[in-house]
């Protein structure tokens, strides 16, 4: 069952990260055609100068997404460890194709809004399950190992993805002709269909492992505050620095990750391909450090990796405004991916070694939640930040960076923060 579940987990979560991630590098382009900033094609303006001033559009298409998936992710992980995983798994991959349609079919930006937030109910409903699944079907001895797995298939689409997906946008221009700008940034969505098609049987073929329900062990009179006084006081306090941690990593990820697309267009290279090739090339070198982590945490521990990892991370996204050329900028955030990918699956791991089977459920779909609620604040917040100081100038040590620099500083500070409270309250608990 441990061989099955990780490979058709790895292949739903690869073919649907795929179809996500082609579209990815395609939609700041399409927001600003929604909204009227852009009436040609990309490739032909070297950059666009205003596109800093939709970050808060930009900013709030991301939340949209985070917002459904921060109410439901809690639900449906609890949900599964009652009713089973497979189930919510495979009704939400159906919602996935369902809603891929709907990119083809948005001509306005509120449009956009609506399907991005029922993608982040599909996406309640597969992802917290779906590691949680994983971590049932693996053994605490190579958990590490098999997250890793999952998260690498899951990278290499997110990474592949853009690549992918600009690829698409280049031949629908050059060898098919389209010059239409509407019509030339929707031929990629295509792609998000088809993948999603794709990871259907995988969703079917799953195998579950046998649970015993949650009446079984504890009061059924008592249900979940029951549940909460057994567990060990310092299981509990490690599990909810989990959940503040995964809150505050959430704001952070809004103070720079999606306002890097805005970054690269407005100060770095307007062309759809380099935001492409820096994506691509960071995340296909950060993805090879997820396996020996995790490996290396099966065998001496989790808790200093991640650590490690993270401190890393938040150091290189406190650089990236440096960066004035595509070559700077992949140089940097290959390093922050390879810190990134050595973390990620370490960390699933080690929540998945902290609670039974009978809760984990639970426990994945709170840290999803958690992280996706900071996720919501994080992209506003910071988008009017990024907006506000476009056109300022900072001068430090010498140099002048763009006032947008604020940005990335406040979001790896507050990382930082997140990794010193990992450090204090997260215990490790022993594995045999």
């Amino acid at each position: 069952m441990y061989r099955r579940n990780l490979t058709l987990l790895s292949w739903l979560a690869f073919v649907i990260s795929l179809g996500y991630g082609a579209i990815m590098g395609i939609i700041p382009y399409y927001m600003l055609y929604l909204v009227g900033e852009l009436r040609e094609l990309p490739e032909t303006l070297g950059t666009i100068g205003g596109a800093g001033s939709y970050a808060v559009e930009y900013g709030t298409l991301i939340s949209a997404f985070m917002l459904t998936r921060a109410f439901l992710a809690r639900y449906f992980g609890s949900l599964s460890d009652k009713v089973g995983r497979k189930r919510l798994i495979a009704s939400g991959s159906i919602m996935y194709v369902l809603l891929s349609l709907g990119y083809l079919l948005a001509n306005s930006l509120n449009q956009l809004y609506l399907i991005r937030g029922l993608q982040g109910v599909a996406s309640a409903m597969v992802w917290p399950v779906a590691e949680a699944l994983l971590m049932d079907s693996t053994g605490s001895e190579r958990r590490g190992r098999a997250m890793a797995v999952y998260m690498v298939a899951t990278n290499l689409a997110f990474i592949t993805g853009p690549a992918l997906g600009v690829t698409a946008y280049k031949f629908g221009v050059f060898y098919l002709g389209i010059r239409d700008v509407e019509r030339a940034l929707k031929f990629p969505f295509l792609f998000l269909t088809l993948f999603s098609l794709l990871g259907l049987p995988a969703a079917l073929l799953l195998k579950e492992p046998r649970v015993e329900p949650r009446s079984e062990i504890l009061p059924s009179s008592q249900g979940g505050e029951s549940e909460d006084r057994e567990v060990d006081p310092s299981v509990r306090r490690s599990i909810n620095a989990i959940y503040l941690m995964a809150v505050a990593n959430g704001i952070a990820m809004g103070f720079s990750g999606p306002l890097m697309g805005l970054f690269v267009v407005q100060y770095v290279d307007a062309d759809p391909a380099a935001l492409a090739a820096i994506t691509t090339i960071s995340g296909l070198v950060g993805m090879l450090a997820a396996y020996p982590a995790g490996r290396l945490s099966d065998a001496v521990g989790r808790k200093a990796i991640v650590i490690a990892g993270g401190f890393a991370s938040r150091v290189m996204t406190a650089l990236i405004p440096i960066a004035k050329s595509v070559r700077d900028l992949t140089a940097l955030a290959t390093a922050r991916s390879v810190a990134f990918n050595s973390f990620q699956p370490v960390m699933r791991a080690l929540q998945a070694d902290l609670v039974p089977e009978s809760m984990r459920g639970k426990v994945f779909g709170t840290v999803q939640a958690a992280f996706n609620v900071g996720a919501v604040i994080g992209p506003i917040l910071g988008g009017y930040l990024y907006r506000s100081c476009q056109g300022r100038e900072i001068h430090i040590l010498g140099a002048v960076l763009p006032g947008i620099s604020v940005s990335f500083w406040i979001g790896s500070a507050i990382g930082m923060a997140a990794l010193a409270v990992f450090a204090l309250f997260v215990e490790e608990r022993r594995r045999k």
